[in-house]
């Protein structure tokens, strides 16, 4: 068995030469195999073993019993040990959890506590293939994805699992056979946990009536899903460079490029959207099917979102962030520049520079620099974002349009109309970057002071 683990180790490399390992060590046979196995493998690789014993204060004398078998284990085999305790009772009842999940927090807690206090050490528990597939059969009772059905992983966010593919009757085989004792968690034969009836009515039966490597088989078919499930996972990694950008608030995922996506794809692109917009707590199947749809409807539609998001469609796709009551402050709204001068503004320099104007000059065309007649300008320059009675000259005849129907007639997206810095003068833009600027600042040949504005560092020229 050893020798197994140790391969299974080196495969996923889940401990480092000279790293640092955190053992969750409860006095249980699992946690007590992993002990004396992590011991063996770390002397290998000249790292260095810690453990970690969580009291939960539940079964009295028992949990007392279990903290002092660990503490004399640890004490024996030399390996420096932190114990915690948790009311974990009182824990339940004021976050309306379940004694289990409360426990579980609680335990990671201690156990991330101690690896951040070791420099970032890696966590090591001790789940096995029978808490695999118990795991697997749990997930899917209570409705899961793929995700969910590829059960946990042998290493995921700083947690090795070094027994992942070893059965628990393996386990109690070779602690007898060494000649190791471990401790008995009464609780563990409580039928009020559906983990626990799973284990011990499903699995049992399965293993006796129907295939006795029902367990095995399980837990293998979670590693061959997770297997697949990485493979969509970078698939979906590749399509979000494609398809999504980034935003101060939220995200804009583009339809031309979602179209062109498998459905398997496009559903796990929604779903990473989300992520990112703030996390998948509460999110549903059905959030993801309006998002689907959202995509379908008309420019402007809308879609409310758990946790104070939402998603609206725009001319090029749909825009998911979170719920905006639209209010900034001064600061946010309003930058003055310095003539000459220069400022930074979320990433982009913008260059201001006074030239006297030539007889017959040529203004180039250019995306990101401008130039304007600088004694038109009436009032303060500004760079803010647009206002209500914002517009344009549109020809040499001072005919306006309003800035809401000029961007509307671009078809610039919603999301990206709210992300605008505009030039300014009044109510007056001078410019859109990275689209027009009003004719009635346009250099002629009766100017005589020449305003120039460039802005570097835009998505436009890199």
């Amino acid at each position: 068995m050893l020798q197994r683990i140790r391969a299974y180790v080196r495969e996923h490399q889940m401990i480092e030469p000279g790293g640092r390992i955190v053992a969750g060590i409860s006095g249980g046979p699992d946690s007590v195999c992993l002990l004396f196995l992590l011991k063996k493998l770390c002397g290998e690789m000249d790292a260095d073993l810690y453990a970690v014993h969580v009291n939960h204060g539940l079964r009295g004398e028992e949990s007392d019993g279990d903290e002092a078998f660990v503490r004399e284990l640890c004490g024996r085999e030399g390996i420096l040990l932190r114990v915690f305790f948790f009311d974990v009772k009182e824990r339940s009842r004021r976050e309306k959890l379940s004694l289990e999940e409360a426990g579980r927090l609680c335990r990671y807690e201690a156990f991330r506590e101690e690896a951040k206090r070791l420099g970032g050490a890696r966590i090591a528990v001790a789940h096995h293939a029978d808490d695999q597939a118990e795991t697997v059969l749990f997930r899917l009772f209570r409705g899961t994805g793929l995700q969910g059905l590829c059960g946990m992983r042998p290493v995921h966010d700083g947690i090795i699992r070094p027994l992942l593919h070893i059965r628990r009757e393996e386990i109690l085989d070779w602690l007898r056979t060494e000649g190791i004792e471990w401790r008995t968690d009464s609780s563990n034969e409580c039928m009020d946990y559906a983990r626990n009836r799973i284990r011990s009515e499903l699995l049992a039966y399965a293993s006796a009536q129907i295939n006795d490597q029902a367990v095995r088989h399980v837990a293998e078919a979670a590693e061959e899903l997770l297997e697949i499930e990485r493979y969509l996972e970078k698939k979906t990694e590749e399509a979000f460079r494609l398809c999504v950008r980034e935003e101060e608030e939220g995200c804009f995922l583009f339809e031309a490029g979602f179209r062109r996506q498998e459905p398997v794809i496009r559903e796990r692109l929604l779903r990473r959207c989300l992520e990112l917009c703030g996390g998948l707590k509460d999110v549903e199947r059905i959030h993801i099917r309006i998002l689907s749809e959202l995509m379908e409807k008309q420019t402007g539609s809308r879609a409310d979102l758990p946790g104070d998001r939402s998603a609206r469609k725009d001319y090029q796709g749909i825009y998911i962030g979170t719920v905006s009551d639209g209010r900034r402050s001064d600061e946010e709204r309003s930058v003055y520049p310095r003539i000459p001068g220069s400022l930074r503004l979320c990433g982009q320099i913008w260059t201001f520079s006074l030239e006297t104007a030539q007889k017959d000059q040529i203004i180039p065309q250019k995306t990101y620099t401008k130039w304007f007649d600088y004694d038109k300008i009436k009032q303060c320059l500004a760079i803010r974002r647009r206002a209500p009675g914002d517009y344009l000259e549109i020809n040499r005849e001072h005919g306006r349009k309003k800035l809401k129907a000029y961007l509307v007639d671009e078809k610039i997206p919603a999301s990206e109309r709210e992300r605008l810095w505009l030039l300014a003068d009044g109510s007056h833009i001078l410019w859109v970057p990275g689209h027009r600027i009003s004719e009635g600042y346009k250099v002629t040949a009766d100017t005589e002071r020449i305003l120039k504005v460039q802005i570097d560092g835009g998505e436009g020229n890199g």
